[in-house]
This record gives structure tokens, sequence and C-alpha cells, in this order.
């Protein structure tokens, strides 16, 4: 999974849960019934792999009320969260989310899902808490890729509350545990074009692609900030009042940084027009 500030992305989650064991033989119907859930499960897990969240949040919704049991009800309530997240659908995330959590408390993949319809619906405090508890329940996890993530997401939740000083401990743990993920650089960057520093973004930028970030994706966010940068420092979006009173300098900056990401592939027609009118 990987975060970024305005780009961030949720991974795919296909949670096939399966049911638990019993030491008394079950009626043959209620093993039918049980493999027959599974099934469905799996199966409508599926579609949310391939990214068919309509398809799955409708599969799921089908078997709500028949698969029952423990298992299966926070496997279709995780999945039904994460179909939901990604259709934009977050309140009913939230809600689905939760009731995953009410049969188990410490369920990764339905606090993750609970936590992103937190913070997509502006409740950071309770986003935080819940990247937290992730943090907490993984302390132990030998994938540190993922426990470097998830400090970066709340690093990125606490710098978006204004809470500096915890973004910057908690991306410097994420850091400390993944030091060649390119995501955090872009992180990084990203605050700092916020707070106006560009020179520092560009340098958080080109880290990121030392890191191993695509070009092609590192560039068209490098375009975007130079573009911005003259942006607010000539008060105007008018590509001819920005080709009169840019330097140089600046010219060359910036068209060197839009013709880069074009000539990677970006298909931006306005990006295209910026550079017909300013980089000739």
């Amino acid at each position: 999974m990987t975060v970024r500030s305005a780009r961030r992305k949720t991974a795919t989650v296909a949670v096939l849960f399966l049911l638990s064991t019993v030491a008394v033989p079950a009626p043959a119907a209620s093993i039918a019934a049980t493999n027959d859930c599974d099934d469905q499960i799996a199966a409508a897990s599926l579609l949310n792999s391939s990214g068919d969240y309509a398809g799955a949040l409708a599969a799921f919704d089908a078997i709500v009320e028949e698969c029952d049991g423990k298992s299966e009800r926070i496997a279709i309530q995780t999945n039904r969260a994460h179909a939901l997240n990604q259709l934009g659908r977050y309140t009913e995330a939230y809600t689905a989310a939760n009731a995953a959590l009410q049969d188990d408390d410490k369920h990764l993949f339905a606090l993750s899902e609970r936590a992103y319809a937190n913070e997509r619906l502006g409740n950071t405090d309770l986003a935080i808490a819940d990247y937290n508890r992730i943090i907490e329940l993984t302390e132990k996890n030998q994938n540190v890729a993922e426990r470097a993530t998830n400090y970066a997401k709340v690093a990125d939740l606490y710098y978006k509350q204004g809470n500096t000083a915890e973004a910057q401990a908690n991306m410097a743990k994420a850091i400390e545990l993944d030091p060649t993920n390119p995501d955090f650089a872009i992180i990084q960057g990203d605050w700092a074009a916020s707070s106006g520093d560009y020179d520092a973004a560009q340098a958080s930028y080109d880290q990121a692609i030392a890191k191993g970030m695509s070009e092609a994706e590192a560039y068209q966010i490098k375009a975007e900030t130079s573009v911005k940068q003259v942006q607010e420092k000539y008060g105007t979006t008018n590509a001819q009042e920005l080709r009169a009173q840019m330097s140089p300098a600046e010219t060359e900056k910036v068209c060197s940084d839009v013709k880069k990401a074009l000539d990677l592939g970006w298909m931006n027609p306005q990006m295209d027009m910026f550079s017909a009118l300013v980089c000739k």
C-alpha cells in the first residue's frame, strides 16, 4: 500500500476468511450451506480484487442475511467497506467497517477501511486513532514496509491538522523502517510545497526519483509544482501573462519540467497549451 498526500491509493482487500473447524460434526445440510457461503464470499472478493467494486458490493449485499456466521459477517462487511470506499460512499463504508469491528475490534482490514473512510469524511482525529491502533497491533509485524506506510499515513494526517511536530516524528519512524520508499519523499515534498518552500519540495521530488519512483509520475508532480510556484508568485494563471513576467531562469525551470513530463507520456491538454504558449 502506498500513501501520498492528495495522491493516496488504498490497497485492494481480498479477504478470504475460512470458517473455524469444530470438534462435533455438523449436519450435512449445515456443511453444504457453510461451503456455499465460503464460495460466494471468495467469488465476491475476487470482484473487489479486480476493481469491479459495484459488482462486489452487489454480490456481498446479496449474501448478508444468508451468511451470518461470525467469520462470514466479518469478511462480508470488511469487503463491503472496501467496495464502498472505492465507490466514494464513505459514510456507508464507515458503517460497514464498524459492523465488522463489532465482531472483531482488532481486525486490521476493517480498521484500515474505517480509517480511510474517516479520513475522507474529514474525521481526522478518528482516522489517526484507527491508524495508531493498526500500528499498535502490528508492532511485531515482520512486514516493516507496511508498518512504515502506516506511520506515514499518520504523519500526513497530523500535518494536515497543523501538528507538524507529530507529523515529523511519525515520518521519521516511517523513513527509519523503510528508508528507500519514494512515497515518503513525495509526502515531504507536498508538505514543503504547501508551506511555499518550493525549492525544498522539488528537492524532495528529486529524492523520490533517486529512490526509484517512476520518472513519468514524478515529473508530473514536479511540473505541477513548478507551474503553481510561478502562478502564486505572479498572481495569475494566464499563460501569456506568466510568459511576460517570468525570468529566463524561471522559464527554463518550468518549461524543462513540463516538457519532460509531456515527453514521458503525460496526457494533459492544459499543460500542452501552457507549453505551446510559454515554452517556445
